[in-house]
């Protein structure tokens, strides 16, 4: 049986895809409610309490074990079709770069890059909606969203008044979509760029195949693709949040470019820009790891699955044929 034609299993990459979202999503949802919370909060004054380790006691006196997860649910309907399209874009990507001759890596990086615009421009109502209700309580904002679709409606509706004329806008779901997209193209890109050099590397340095090297070594180079990755774009990260959780009629920043002058101004490069990096780094590791490891496993596993479904397909329609032929 030989190996799938690359580009023809797209229904074996939207469903590995979304059920390698929805299992680290979900390991690591404490991470990213924490995290947003110090990300969207401002660095304080000489003297104040600093540092995310804060937010953990008081999400568990003031809600509960239950509370690490809230947001959850909207990320994870979020992460289903955003990891889908994410990797169903980037093999399909490949595709079309290998027909133009470009190299493996330029292969990668440039179909990564293109895969992550293409998911969050899909899917970054949800995101906006997974901020917003990870804002809620802990004397942030009052709470104004019962969940994940009461948000989507009110929310542009919010806008139309305090514009004034009362119409829905759109637009108000697509708050700080510049900046993610901004950040997520050279993320992407070098997260899958990284990823599938490194098992192309180890593969070759081992003189195996790329199929045979162990889930270990896998989850290994998805954690340091992710960490490589993050390190160049975390500043965009911020101001994402800050936009998507600012609800006031004028955004908060002109542009991204702007945020980051802003907030390197005013809050300093370490504990602005960058604030919140040590806990990325503790969210990142393991979800890319899981994500991109659990992504080539499941998607290996399903393509042979089917191909071998086809073949037995293949041979029962044969017996058949020659079982008429031979009456």
């Amino acid at each position: 049986m030989g190996p799938a034609k690359e580009g023809s299993n797209p229904r074996e990459y939207l469903i590995a895809g979304g059920f390698a979202g929805i299992v680290s999503r979900t390991f690591i949802a404490p991470i990213e409610r924490v995290k947003i919370l110090y990300q969207i909060s401002k660095a304080p004054a000489a003297g104040g309490r600093t540092g995310y380790l804060r937010y953990i006691p008081q999400i568990y006196k003031t809600e509960g074990v239950l509370a690490f997860w809230k947001g959850n649910t909207a990320a994870v309907i979020r992460v289903v079709p955003y990891m889908s399209i994410t990797f169903l874009s980037y093999e399909e990507y490949k595709v079309v770069f290998r027909a133009f001759g470009f190299q493996k890596d330029v292969v990668n990086v440039g179909s990564g890059m293109l895969a992550g615009m293409t998911a969050v421009c899909l899917t970054y109502p949800l995101d906006l909606v997974r901020a917003r209700l990870a804002k809620q309580d802990l004397g942030v904002k009052s709470k104004k969203y019962n969940n994940m679709f009461d948000a989507l409606v009110k929310i542009p509706w919010e806008q139309g008044r305090a514009t004034g004329d009362g119409k829905m806008r759109i637009g108000a779901l697509y708050r700080g979509l510049m900046a993610t997209v901004i950040g997520e193209a050279p993320y992407a890109g070098l997260k899958f760029g990284c990823y599938e050099a490194m098992k192309r590397g180890l593969s070759e340095y081992w003189n195996i195949e790329e199929a045979e090297l162990s889930p270990l070594i896998r989850v290994s180079c998805g954690a340091l693709s992710g960490l490589m990755a993050v390190n160049v774009v975390y500043p965009f990260d911020v101001v994402r949040r800050r936009m998507q959780t600012h609800d006031g009629h004028q955004g908060l920043y002109k542009t991204p470019f702007h945020a980051i002058a802003t907030i390197v101004r005013e809050e300093g490069f370490k504990n602005g820009l960058y604030r919140g990096l040590t806990l990325n780094y503790i969210k990142t590791i393991p979800n890319v790891a899981i994500y991109m490891s659990l992504y080539d496993m499941a998607k290996n596993w399903l393509i042979r699955r089917t191909a071998a479904e086809n073949e037995r397909q293949r041979e029962s329609k044969e017996k058949s044929e020659r079982q008429r032929e031979s009456k």
